[in-house]
């Protein structure tokens, strides 16, 4: 166990996650996880980590943490202006870190979200299997200042690694996704179906539960309440008020709301990197 990062800032919000918890789903806890699986999954290997290894998950920037002991580490994920003792350092490639440094990620560049992973990953709690934070179920604490962060190992790599270009996500502002539907559509109108695959929506604002999206409301033929159902993370809840939701890692594991569709598994970690003002239009699978 050594001890690695003191946080001095905790900025929006950040958590420790994994790759989540299964099998508890039934007694109403979510898997939550990284929300860019992709990225997370990709800093782990430049690393040579287990594919489940903790990383801390960072929303929007605005964290500082002082560097209590030497080691080497990845960024993944979005672009949040990260500095070394006040000196960019680049994402998706591994650097070296010295006591008494400072990291610090000042504001979004590009996507919303980043992944901070020391070699051998973080030595972090685990709760029903998962070393990820979920505060609403009180599993786990997001990040707070004065909190001190492990990691599981000292580093032992002896040359730098990372992604070649070509391999690096690049994560747009305005996107076109795939949306499986939902046996729901015919609680739509039909019209208002075929506006909503013509339109293009704005994210509102959201957090690990969900996000709100703003755009042409979605009307109902007998409105949008159902009996509660099973949702994952990527199905787009429609409320009364017509606005679609996108539920993500964190969200309730029922829902009472007519649903319109699930956003395809390669598509999702696209839309988990859009910041508020983002634009996303949905392409219907087949049915």
């Amino acid at each position: 166990m050594i001890p690695l990062f003191k946080v001095k800032k905790a900025g929006v919000y950040g958590s420790m996650q994994d790759m989540g918890r299964t099998g508890f789903r039934r007694f109403g806890v979510p898997v939550s996880g990284a929300m860019d699986f992709h990225a997370f999954q990709l800093g782990n290997y430049i690393l040579g980590n287990d594919a489940k290894s903790p990383a801390l998950e960072l929303f929007l920037g605005g964290v500082e943490l002082e560097i209590l002991n030497d080691h080497r580490m990845v960024i993944s994920g979005a672009d949040l202006g990260a500095k070394l003792d006040g000196q960019p350092v680049p994402n998706w490639k591994t650097f070296n870190i010295y006591q008494g440094q400072t990291l610090s990620f000042t504001r979004p560049m590009q996507g919303s979200i980043a992944y901070v992973m020391p070699e051998g990953g973080f030595l972090s709690e685990e709760l029903l299997g998962s070393s990820s934070v979920y505060p609403k179920g009180k599993l786990g604490s997001p990040l707070k200042k004065e909190m001190i962060l492990f990691a599981r190992q000292e580093q032992s790599m002896k040359f730098h690694r990372g992604l070649c270009q070509s391999e690096i996500p690049e994560y747009s502002a305005d996107l076109k996704v795939k949306l499986w539907p939902s046996p729901h559509l015919n609680r739509f109108h039909p019209d208002s179906l075929n506006e909503f695959f013509q339109s293009t929506y704005q994210i509102k604002g959201g957090d690990r539960m969900g996000y709100l999206l703003e755009g042409n409301p979605l009307r109902f033929i007998n409105g949008s309440d159902i009996l509660s159902e099973a949702t994952q993370f990527g199905t787009i809840q429609v409320p009364n008020s017509g606005q679609p939701i996108i539920l993500m890692a964190d969200a309730q594991t029922i829902g009472g709301y007519a649903t319109i569709g699930k956003i395809a598994k390669e598509d999702l970690w696209k839309v988990v990197q859009l910041r508020r003002g983002g634009k996303v239009r949905f392409e219907e699978l087949a049915r």
